[in-house]
């Protein structure tokens, strides 16, 4: 499940006042007339010091601890919160893992069989309504691992040349195509690493010259739902305390190559609702680093999604340091370490020139 679906499960199935009570909140009260539950904090005694709203998105407000709680706050904020009480340690993702044990629920992303086709015979007309239905990862199957015994563990001299070491290689589990003359790139689901693609990326010279396209994707690759690279690095960014949003799956492997295991790929320039809420879960600072073509504009853009929850900045290349199209993780390290060094923190005052451009562009 996603999170929005792990908590359409607990809403539809009436799992909240349960989930309370494991983890330890008490006085619990379910207020009928205005739809919410109210209970004190495992390590208080305020009865009414949490309100978690009775519907699928289970917001949640803590009037003891604001501290911790934003606007955005639900359920599963409060879940970790006091889990943490136990464990320091306790992340999101053992959050996850935590409430899929006690709700008896697999964690895993395999599609279940199909129940036999019944034909409809407004189908057609359905399919049109429906055109632009929200992506799920359920909509999309899980591959199995043996896709892979198809390629050779290794990559082109080119990736090499790129500065993509074997242990990057291994880490990644890295391939190549003899057969379609492709580096091979497993996308794996940041949750439960289950494969749900490929990212193959010609070795050809020339290929534009020879209508050959440079990235094929696996078809309904559900990158609006994952993240590259944060199965593989998430310890590592949790350790840090800081993650770096890069937009090809490339930035990740390269900086990985150099020891900087800190690196997540949007696959593509836009930071989707989903992506959104993985990185707010985080619960670290956040850093996007797009190539030097993206605007700092668009940037600021990026960063405004999570101003005020979590702390955010952006690399910016004011000192024309990198290529027309480059990424800062294709900059030597000494170039990289700089420019993070003196990133931009989006604080108040880049939250004015937001508002300020969006004002501008409106006024266009």
């Amino acid at each position: 499940m996603t999170i929005t679906e792990l908590k359409e499960y607990i809403y539809d199935n009436n799992k909240i006042e349960f989930i309370l009570r494991e983890i330890g909140c008490n006085q619990i009260v379910y207020h009928l007339n205005k739809e919410y539950y109210s209970c004190s904090n495992c390590d208080g005694d305020n009865k009414t010091a949490v309100n978690i709203k009775n519907n699928k998105y289970l917001n949640c407000k803590n009037y003891t601890r604001e501290k911790y709680f934003d606007e955005k706050a639900d359920l599963i904020t409060l879940v970790q919160y006091n889990m943490k009480l136990r464990s320091n340690k306790f992340t999101f993702y053992d959050t996850v893992k935590y409430l899929h044990k006690i709700l008896g629920l697999t964690l895993s992303y395999r599609k279940k069989e199909a129940e036999k086709e019944i034909i409809d015979p407004l189908y057609i007309f359905k399919k049109i309504r429906n055109k632009k239905k929200k992506q799920n990862v359920l909509d999309f199957n899980v591959l199995d691992e043996e896709r892979l015994c198809g390629f050779v563990p290794y990559i082109h001299i080119d990736f090499y040349r790129e500065g993509i070491m074997p242990w990057t290689v291994k880490k990644f589990g890295l391939a190549y195509s003899y057969r379609y003359k492709r580096n091979i790139i497993p996308m794996r689901y940041w949750l439960t690493g289950e494969l749900l693609g490929f990212n193959m990326r010609t070795s050809v010279e020339n290929f534009d010259l020879l209508d050959i396209k440079k990235y094929l994707i696996t078809s309904r690759y559900p990158k609006k739902m994952n993240l590259f690279g944060l199965w593989e690095n998430r310890k590592c960014i949790e350790k840090a305390g800081y993650v770096v949003v890069y937009e090809a799956e490339k930035s990740v492997l390269k900086r990985d190559s150099l020891n900087d295991s800190t690196g997540v790929a949007v696959s593509g320039h836009e930071i989707s609702e989903e992506q959104e809420k993985i990185l707010i879960g985080l619960n670290c600072e956040i850093i996007i680093a797009f190539d030097k073509d993206i605007s700092r504009e668009y940037l600021r853009y990026c960063c405004e999604k999570f101003f005020g929850i979590r702390k955010v900045s952006y690399v910016y290349d004011k000192w024309n340091l990198l290529g027309e199209k480059d990424s800062p993780a294709d900059a030597k390290n000494k170039v990289f370490n700089f420019m993070m060094k003196y990133r931009v923190v989006y604080d108040f005052k880049e939250h004015r020139k937001y508002i300020k451009d969006v004002e501008k562009a409106g006024a266009k």
